[in-house]
């Protein structure tokens, strides 16, 4: 459900009077009260740090705060909020309901934990960028943001970067065609040389797309070329002392696309701890469409599983079982 500040009409009754009244409880508002809260403008969030909280609210950037019973609420980058404006040069935005997620990309720790953490709301697309010169360990990484991207309704887009460090490109066509039959795009490109670099940024029109990998895959020096002058962008928004360093998620918007891209703080892992083992083969699309006569299958040895044959067709790329048997043992070992 989302979570409304039902209160927030009082709040503005105090502003404005010495007489406070004693808080009514939440369910008791009237009916009329909520509506008042229904009826404050939607904002969009673009910057969480340290408890300081940035929307953008009809192309202007607003510090916020949360009002009366929002606060302890926690919102992420992307999040969809009711606001009330400031009411001049020296009032700040006041958040006075979380809008529900129509999607979301969730990491735990490890896999055996469930502590949740929100990288974006409401974006389109993720781009996972990995380094083109340690693919074999990036693409470990991807499958995981993949199949995290599948649970929050998120469409996925793979960036080989750093292409320039790579004499034989065979294994990154092997690679492009691996993920692209199964219906992810793939963008190889070099932030050094700039290959590749206005191939992804088409992809980003007319969208909120969230970046992540690695620490080290070079997403902020693509990020840097994707969104010119970015450095004043965020200066505007008062993080970081005005330079571009992901310490924190951040939206900027990106020039002549109608797009917002969100950079994220580089990762070690990305868990999966949410994820009930038994559902996993639900977020590979090469083994949710198989026909197997258990509607539970887990592909997993049970009689009348078609992978066998699914693999013998080509229809399921060896290393792609592969990345399926070992998320579902580390899965099955969490859970214990």
């Amino acid at each position: 459900m989302a979570r409304i500040d039902v209160e927030a009409f009082e709040d503005e009754w105090e502003d404005d009077h010495a007489f406070v009244e004693p808080r009514r409880k939440t369910d008791a508002l009237s009916e009329s009260a909520k509506r008042k809260v229904a009826e404050h403008e939607v904002a969009r969030v673009v910057a969480v740090d340290r408890g300081r909280i940035t929307v953008v609210f009809e192309d202007e950037l607003l510090p916020s705060r949360f009002a009366g019973g929002m606060r302890g609420t926690k919102v992420s980058v992307g999040d969809r909020v009711r606001v009330v404006p400031p009411r001049d040069v020296n009032d700040v935005a006041r958040i006075t309901e979380l809008l529900d997620r129509d999607s979301w990309l969730i990491r735990t720790g490890d896999d055996a934990q469930e502590d949740e953490r929100v990288v974006v709301a409401n974006a389109d697309q993720i781009v996972v960028v990995l380094t083109a010169d340690h693919l074999d360990v990036g693409v470990r990484f991807a499958d995981r943001v993949l199949v995290a991207a599948s649970v929050g309704r998120l469409d996925p887009v793979l960036c080989l970067n750093k292409v320039d460090l790579v004499t034989d490109r065979s294994t990154l066509d092997d690679a492009v065609a691996r993920y692209e039959a199964i219906g992810v795009p793939v963008r190889i490109t070099s932030a050094e040389t700039g290959e590749g670099v206005d191939e992804l940024r088409m992809l980003l029109a007319g969208t909120w797309t969230a970046f992540t990998g690695h620490s080290g895959v070079g997403k902020s020096s693509l990020f840097n070329l994707l969104v010119p002058d970015v450095d004043q962008v965020v200066a505007e928004i008062g993080r970081f002392g005005g330079r571009h360093t992901t310490v924190a998620a951040i939206a900027v918007p990106v020039p002549g696309l109608e797009a917002w891209l969100v950079d994220t703080p580089g990762v070690r892992s990305f868990g999966l701890g949410t994820l009930d083992a038994d559902h996993l083969a639900d977020h590979l699309p090469e083994l949710a469409q198989l026909d197997c006569e258990l509607d539970d299958c887990l592909h997993d040895g049970e009689p009348g599983c078609r992978l066998p044959a699914a693999l013998a067709a080509g229809e399921v790329h060896p290393a792609r079982l592969d990345t399926y048997r070992r998320l579902l043992s580390a899965l099955r070992d969490a859970e214990g």
